[in-house]
């Protein structure tokens, strides 16, 4: 390839950065749920590691370890089932409160901006928002079921045949690289599942705290929205932005824009202790991936893989990760995603406390 001039190489390399994100969207279907598998076995190994050790065999560890979070996984979907009925009762009060306030939004954007509401109904139609709402709904929930299936599936042999991986990696490369590739797959099995069990917990106390802060300030089905939210949350940066955007466009329409103003001042809060407290003492370092990669890599995933892409693309760069910091010629690869270089510029609660003589 070094005997090509240098614009033929990065226009090769171009058109396969090109050619595996249509690959990736092709086979959206099948490796979406393969990919959740892969990072859920990532996250059940030391569980199932753990009984191991203590004789029981591989098929009942297997069976153990997925059942139970799959439970806990029904358990959450049951509550917010139940939290969505409460919510569906309600609904035709709500849908009127709804419209009136949307019509008034439209009024004022007339008044304020000289776009009337036949011009503002037409821009929304232009946008594709008075598709069948229906059609989506149901085509989604089909394919949400199908990967629901699926993945306990595809997470039991991969945990059954990890070993027979293992193996057949080791097969791939040559000897002088074997023990290259066991340090990452050892880091990968260290680090990753730390991350994801990191992101749980962050997950868990986020919903206690938007929970309450909802319910503090007077929004209506606080502990529904506290959990969406939260859900929202793994994916970082533009996940709790669009969790509270669906709970202050809520709180427009069916009561008052004072209430929504404090729902924005708690969004800043919850941002500032996820950010700050939360996130860098439970997830730790294990993957430091620095912003404007993350954000990239967040708009490429969901356009690839809608939202599973940007629920997954996290966990994939930090497996990117350790693998480039593996591999010596890959290693500026990992510091261009990761966070180091910038220090002397960040802010951080350390930085400020030695800017203020506050240590």
């Amino acid at each position: 390839m070094k005997e090509y001039p240098p614009a033929i190489r990065y226009l090769v390399r171009i058109a396969l950065i090109f050619a595996i994100a249509a690959i990736l969207s092709i086979t959206k279907q099948l490796l979406v749920p393969l990919s959740f598998s892969i990072f859920l076995a990532y996250l059940l190994y030391p569980s199932a590691r753990k009984l191991e050790e203590l004789k029981i065999p591989r098929i009942a560890t297997n069976f153990i370890v997925i059942i139970v979070f799959m439970g806990g996984i029904f358990t959450l979907l049951f509550i917010l089932s139940q939290l969505f009925e409460g919510l569906s009762e309600d609904l035709p009060e709500l849908r009127e409160s709804f419209s009136a306030s949307i019509n008034m939004l439209q009024q004022s954007v007339d008044q304020v901006f000289g776009l009337s509401i036949a011009q503002q109904n037409d821009i929304i139609k232009t946008a594709g928002l008075n598709s069948d709402y229906f059609a989506t709904v149901i085509e989604a929930g089909k394919n949400l079921f199908i990967t629901l299936a699926l993945i306990p599936v595809y997470t039991f042999l991969l945990l059954f045949y990890r070993d027979k991986f293992k193996d057949f990696v080791f097969m791939l490369v040559s000897d002088e690289k074997s023990q290259t590739v066991k340090e990452i797959i050892l880091k990968a099995a260290d680090v990753v599942p730390k991350y994801l069990k990191g992101l749980l917990v962050v997950c868990f106390l986020l919903i206690g705290l938007n929970t309450l802060g909802f319910y503090l300030i007077g929004v209506e089905y606080f502990l529904l929205f506290g959990l969406v939210a939260a859900i929202f949350n793994l994916i970082p940066y533009l996940g709790t932005v669009l969790g509270y955007g669906i709970v202050v466009f809520f709180v427009l329409g069916t009561q008052s824009p004072t209430v929504a103003g404090a729902v924005v001042i708690q969004f800043f809060i919850v941002q500032f202790l996820e950010n700050n407290i939360l996130t860098p003492n439970i997830t730790g370092s294990y993957v430091r991936i620095n912003p404007l990669v993350i954000i990239f890599s967040l708009i490429a995933g969901g356009l690839i893989w809608n939202l599973p892409g940007m629920f997954l693309v996290i966990p994939t760069l930090g497996v990117l990760k350790i693998i480039f910091e593996s591999v010596d010629e890959w290693k500026p690869y990992a510091f261009l995603l990761g966070t180091s270089g910038t220090e002397e510029h960040s802010i951080t609660i350390n930085s400020l406390k030695k800017r203020f003589g506050w240590e």
